[in-house]
């Protein structure tokens, strides 16, 4: 077995079953449709203008990158959650004068050529965010690289897309939650001048169709059933209990994979694009996972969004928010009812997105460009 993250070799009381698979070749051929297709933009500068595009995709890890870049540029070929090769194709945007304690603002990006439903081929701007709102350039560097990129690029339609945690176990992991809604939570006090704390936006002009659904959900998404196996979920439940950083020896033979079952992790060969059209996710600028009692009024919870359809709104711009579900309800109480250490359910959560989520992530991307692909009434910019 090959390590391959750092933590694997600081807990060797921690057997791994095998290293999980890469993303699959996509073979669009099994709903009838086509590569998107690639555009040379030839080689601009950091202080290149952004190209005009019709639509704007926004993603914001290095996770989600890998998986947009594998739907939208690279699906002929597998894609390998530790490769960073995909990266050598994308361009990087700039502006300097923006730069607050952040490098490589404001992102990365690519175009493609997307055809409709209506026969529009459309030019789809794949956006990788350099900016966030819970780290420099904090809630005003973010709000500015949105306003930039979409004074730039001029698009009809923002799209921001990646990972999600869920709001109730009915959201499973590799599920997707599509909605035009959300409302902003702020903590940190670098974010405290911009005004944002219970904001609430809706985009009430626009909604994404998803007449492909049904088609992606039966061919293409990923299954998290094939990696989710109780033998891995062992694996992940001694990291969560060794790893160096955020593990508790303690925890050691008090708890067991059972206790963190739920029907969130449960009954995962079927992955749905769930349309959550006026259901607000939740965006905060801090890490937090639902018991499941507390946020059935939500969507799904983030950490970016709702900041983006505020300043496409505020510029009249349509928007949507698609998340994957990585981080699922993680349960409170154990099965025989003893509390489960908030600390643990953080842990244990953030193993089941470290290993889980370049596959939800996928199914994220491959819905994104289903709506775009089923879309009837976007014109292309002549």
């Amino acid at each position: 077995m090959t390590l391959t993250r750092l933590s694997d070799a600081l807990t060797p009381s921690c057997a791994s079953p095998g290293n999980l698979p890469p993303l699959p070749v996509i073979d669009w051929s099994k709903i009838g449709a086509t590569t998107p297709k690639h555009i040379d933009l030839g080689k601009p500068g950091k202080d290149t203008p952004l190209p005009k595009a019709d639509i704007v995709v926004m993603t914001w890890t290095a996770t989600e990158w890998n998986a947009l870049d594998h739907v939208f540029v690279s699906s002929d070929s597998e894609a390998h959650v530790t490769s960073h090769s995909f990266r050598s194709g994308w361009y990087w945007r700039s502006n300097d004068k923006y730069i607050k304690g952040a490098y490589y603002l404001w992102g990365f990006y690519r175009m493609v050529e997307i055809t409709n439903a209506a026969g529009e081929a459309l030019r789809v701007l794949l956006w990788k965010s350099d900016a966030h709102l819970a780290h420099p350039p904090w809630a005003g560097g973010l709000m500015q690289m949105v306003r930039e990129v979409i004074n730039e690029a001029d698009p009809q339609r923002v799209y921001t897309i990646g990972t999600a945690g869920g709001a109730t176990v009915n959201e499973k992991l590799g599920d997707t939650a599509i909605t035009n809604a959300g409302t902003i939570r702020i903590k940190k006090p670098e974010n405290k001048d911009a005004d944002l704390n219970d904001k609430s936006v809706a985009c009430t002009s626009w909604f994404p169709a998803m007449d492909l659904n049904d088609k992606l959900q039966d061919n293409l998404l990923f299954k998290l059933s094939n990696v989710v196996t109780d033998e891995y979920l062992e694996y992940l439940l001694c990291k969560a209990i060794h790893d160096p950083k955020d593990g508790n020896t303690d925890w050691a033979g008090h708890y067991t994979v059972a206790d963190f079952k739920n029907a969130a992790i449960e009954g995962l060969n079927a992955p749905k694009g769930l349309n959550k059209k006026d259901v607000p996710l939740l965006t905060t600028d801090y890490y937090f996972i639902s018991d499941g009692t507390d946020t059935d009024q939500y969507s799904a919870l983030e950490m970016d969004d709702s900041v983006i359809g505020y300043v496409a709104g505020e510029m009249g711009r349509d928007y949507v928010f698609v998340r994957n579900i990585s981080d699922p309800i993680v349960p409170t109480k154990t099965q025989s009812g003893g509390d489960i250490p908030t600390a643990l359910r953080e842990a244990w959560s953030g193993q089941i997105y470290q290993h889980y989520g370049f596959y939800s992530s996928m199914n994220g991307a491959l819905l994104t460009w289903g709506t775009i692909a089923a879309d009837k009434d976007l014109k292309a910019r002549s």
